[in-house]
């Protein structure tokens, strides 16, 4: 993280506070393994890289402490390992909200809406055939970025504002976890899940919800039996 990202949120956002794009910035770093389990993170650095003081650090450090993506030991902050037992605890709950938000959908959506999701899978089409070939020197935040943009756009079609704001509070917890294994990139899996966007959007186009339910259920499984398969946890 730089100076320059933080003025270009700053810019877009002119009334955030401070320590809520500290947050942003560090949970990214944190998502896309630029910060690694375990690994130390210094208060004092973050603040000097993004030329500012240590007192909206501290203030999103302890955000994400709360929320456990951080750990506190001996005053020091240290990003969090991964729990087996959290994992598939959220895998279930957040399996449970985008298989049901893929139901709506398929019944609620637009067509201006459905467009603008073939949009986005198309995109990530794209994305994944530049990690693809990129492989180890692909900027990964945009690849992880593309998929929660997408994922996140079908919870909020079904149009439960509800499920839709819990989804919200939660997308990091969840894209922590798939962040393995879209960033340990095993042989194949790429393969799958670039088409598998674009196939979701033709199941919501049917306006079936139980095929919709169904699709959702296959493409989330796929993550999850990748990341058991190959023993990113």
């Amino acid at each position: 993280m730089n100076s320059k990202q933080l003025e270009k949120i700053r810019s877009e956002n002119p009334f955030t506070p401070l320590s809520d794009i500290v947050h942003e910035l560090i949970l990214k770093e944190i998502t896309s393994f630029s910060l690694m389990p375990g690994s130390r993170i210094s208060e004092s650095t973050i603040a000097q890289e993004l030329g500012i003081s240590r007192s909206p650090v501290k203030s999103a450090l302890e955000r994400l402490a709360d929320n456990d993506y951080v750990k506190i030991q001996n005053s020091r902050y240290y990003v969090a390992e991964f729990s087996k037992k959290r994992y598939d605890e959220i895998c279930d709950f957040t399996g449970m909200i985008e298989e049901y938000s893929a139901g709506q959908a398929a019944l609620k959506i637009t067509p201006e809406l459905l467009n603008e999701l073939y949009e986005k899978a198309h995109k990530l089409q794209k994305v994944y055939d530049e990690a693809f070939h990129q492989g180890k020197d692909f900027v990964f935040s945009k690849l992880l970025d593309s998929e929660m943009e997408f994922h996140f756009s079908i919870v909020k079609a079904s149009g439960n504002e509800l499920i839709t704001s819990i989804y919200d509070e939660m997308k990091y917890k969840l894209w922590r976890c798939r962040s393995y294994l879209l960033f340990s990139r095993p042989e194949g899996f790429y393969d799958v899940l670039d088409v598998d966007h674009v196939f979701i959007c033709d199941i919501l186009r049917f306006g079936d919800r139980g095929m919709a339910e169904a699709a959702m259920r296959r493409h989330l499984g796929v993550s999850r039996t990748g990341i058991e398969r190959f023993n990113l946890l």
